[in-house]
């Protein structure tokens, strides 16, 4: 193993607070991409004619049909109560500002106590997408999903960033209509199963210059599933956890502006299967990391509560990491877990950023059985928990690491290779994997591939394939 002392900025910055304002996208693209060239998995499907919209404050059950192109125009809001069903192979267009009858951007609020069922199928997914046409397309053209629960986070009546009160209907008036959170570990905000969220992240106050994330999740429980969820091409975070205890498996990130999997204010859940791959063609923030770990971050309206003292604590197994191919241009980090933020990570691969990891933590936390890589340094902070970790530092490490073609922006593979070392082939390990917290204990891992990281080997089927995912979401035809 090989580490290197922390700088005194990468420090600063793990030591502190983060705030949910994201950097602009200011750095340069990098390498040489062809778009035009048939990128994998394209979405094929020819869309309905009839249209459909949504908007405002939706006080009763409704169903967006398949039968129908539905707009989200303006922000719009699931009110307490009603459940939102969306049948398999519906398209879900957020409209931009310009074009919405408020002015305001688009977005689709769950509100706590709602529920959303979107239960898409491998070869019909549900997608939400830009209204804008092949082409046209842009990270940030509206603002994507809100989920919030009444699970527990460590802060007391804490609201959802990024909304303001002039963006929140009339009908909501003197409620809480944005906040999150409470005592209900299993609560129940629905379903999201093969699910794609492309081009959200729009900055929906420009005062603040806070940006949603293509999917965020506010306090959401374990009752909850997420399921084969692939957010791409947002321009903030991919996936952003407030809390909470949900459950997920087979998420992807692609090609995000900023951080892939963000977690606050006590997250206590368990991942397995996911995929973080950044698209060094585009711009993007100035640290996108991978994972963005924090305990107490903004928005907070008041701090403590019942659950002041709960850590946020991922427990991720199965999940690899793609930065890039050559240090420079992935300036994040490729997993920060700051103070107050403790962690399990097992069975992953974490590869292509210019650091690999920053532990502060060492309460409670885990990182092993795992290949971690950096092309600065490969781990900083806190001395890992475990052996079992085989640290790179320098040149390309898919020279060692060996899957099949983790860069390309055309035809990405991330299984592995044959002749890739035997630890990332067969040195899965999942005794005494599993969530504890107040609530319970909540084990979602299934313990039979004998392999690190989101894919199986190179001859094994994949799991993003059959329709659901979309690698191109600019040039799909709908």
């Amino acid at each position: 193993m090989q580490f290197k002392s922390i700088s005194l900025l990468v420090l600063a910055a793990a030591l502190g607070f983060s705030s949910c304002k994201k950097e602009a996208s200011v750095n340069t693209p990098n390498g040489d991409f062809d778009r035009s060239s048939k990128a994998l998995f394209p979405d094929t499907h020819a869309l309905p004619t009839a249209t459909g919209t949504i908007s405002g404050l939706i006080t009763s059950n409704i169903t967006l049909t398949n039968d129908k192109v539905w707009f989200i125009n303006g922000p719009t809001f699931v009110d307490s109560t009603v459940t939102i069903t969306i049948q398999a192979g519906t398209y879900v267009k957020g409209m931009a500002a310009s074009t919405t009858t408020s002015g305001f951007p688009s977005y689709l609020v769950i509100r706590r106590g709602a529920k959303i069922n979107a239960v898409g199928t491998t070869a019909n997914p549900i997608v939400f997408t830009s209204a804008k046409a092949a082409g046209q397309r842009a990270k940030g053209d509206w603002g994507g999903v809100v989920l919030l629960g009444n699970a527990p986070t460590n802060q007391a009546k804490p609201q959802i960033e990024g909304i303001p009160a002039t963006q929140i209907p009339a009908g909501l008036a003197g409620k809480d209509a944005i906040g999150y959170g409470g005592s209900i570990e299993a609560d129940n905000s629905g379903t999201l199963r093969n699910v794609r969220i492309e081009f959200a992240g729009v900055i929906v106050d420009a005062s603040l210059g806070n940006e949603l994330n293509a999917l965020t999740l506010g306090g959401v429980g374990a009752g909850t599933i997420i399921d084969h969820v692939q957010a791409s091409y947002g321009a903030d975070d991919g996936f952003e956890f407030f809390g909470g205890s949900v459950n997920a498996k087979f998420l992807i990130s692609y090609g995000n502006d900023d951080d892939d999997l963000d977690f606050d204010q006590g997250y206590q859940g368990s991942i397995q299967f996911a995929l973080a791959a950044k698209d060094l063609s585009l711009p993007f923030s100035t640290s996108p990391n991978g994972i963005e770990s924090n305990n107490i971050s903004s928005p907070i309206v008041t701090t403590g509560g019942a659950f002041a003292s709960r850590l946020t604590q991922p427990v991720l197994s199965n999940i690899s990491f793609i930065g890039g191919a050559t240090a420079g241009p992935t300036a994040g980090i490729g997993h920060l877990f700051r103070v107050g933020s403790s962690y399990k990570v097992r069975n992953s691969i974490n590869f292509g950023f210019n650091n690999g990891a920053t532990l502060i933590n060492t309460t409670g936390s885990e990182y092993s059985n795992s290949y971690v890589h950096g092309f600065t340094s490969a781990v900083t902070g806190a001395a890992l928990t475990s052996t079992a970790v085989t640290s790179l530092t320098g040149a390309n490490p898919n020279t060692t690491i060996k899957l099949v073609n983790p860069f390309s922006a055309t035809s990405p593979d991330w299984r592995i290779q044959a002749t890739a070392p035997a630890g990332i082939r067969t040195g899965a390990v999942f005794t005494g994997l599993a969530v504890t917290h107040p609530g319970g204990t909540f084990s979602a891992f299934d313990t039979t591939p004998t392999y690190l990281g989101a894919f199986g080997l190179q001859t094994a089927a994949r799991w993003d394939s059959g329709g659901w995912a979309s690698y191109e979401p600019f040039t799909n035809a709908y």
